[in-house]
């Protein structure tokens, strides 16, 4: 069966924002938490919404901690958002092949626009979804249901593509091939006990994979 929909996290798999994102948190926790944690240590935090990071970390500061966050990574945004080599060319062809495309992020909607526009991708999306436009983020399928609503899509016929855990059990909850890229932070082991439907070494596989429309 081919597939018609493709839906992209954001961070980490279309955007190389992981610097970005572990400065900004290792700024708030030195803050916050001096000592508590090591620069190293902060790819654990790219993947849940930040009300989950903050609210985990200090429940009775969560609204100040992810205002802090977020101005924090605001000032670094512009900057130090980058694009992953070949993804570019990977939308390029989907698109051209007939695909729809969006979107699906726990960043805030308003940032999250900024940033595809930023790299020069908006055209390429039929959607672009972030936090303010769902209830529950990712893993909860919602905001991919969302996404395959705006796009008439069908599970069958639909992908979601991430680097993370979030990801890929947010793709099962919803019943869509659910792929794991390797060029994500996360390793391939850290990825496995997830069972994501296909793992891809790189961009060019990504394209193959669903270009081909096969289901491993």
């Amino acid at each position: 069966m081919n597939f018609k929909t493709v839906l992209f996290d954001f961070d980490g798999t279309i955007a190389d924002t992981n610097r970005l994102i572990s400065e900004s948190h290792f700024v708030v926790m030195e803050e916050n938490f001096p000592g508590r944690f090591k620069i190293e240590e902060m790819a654990q935090f790219n993947g849940p919404s930040l009300e989950e990071i903050y609210g985990n970390l200090d429940q009775g500061r969560q609204d100040e901690l992810v205002a802090r966050y977020r101005e924090v990574m605001l000032e670094k945004h512009d900057e130090m958002i980058g694009m992953f080599p070949g993804i570019k060319e990977v939308l390029e062809n989907l698109k051209q092949a007939g695909l729809r495309l969006g979107v699906v992020s726990t960043k805030r909607s308003d940032v999250l626009k900024r940033g595809v526009s930023i790299l020069g991708i908006t055209d390429y999306f039929d959607t672009i979804i972030g936090s303010g436009d769902f209830s529950l983020p990712k893993p909860d399928p919602e905001s991919l249901f969302l996404a395959m609503d705006r796009l008439d899509a069908e599970r069958e016929t639909s992908v979601m593509v991430g680097d993370n855990h979030h990801d890929i059990v947010a793709g099962n909850n919803a019943g869509v091939t659910s792929i794991f890229v390797g060029w994500s932070e996360k390793t391939t082991a850290f990825i496995q006990p997830y069972q994501p439907t296909k793992i891809v070494k790189d961009p060019q596989e990504l394209e193959e994979y669903i270009l081909s429309g096969v289901r491993v």
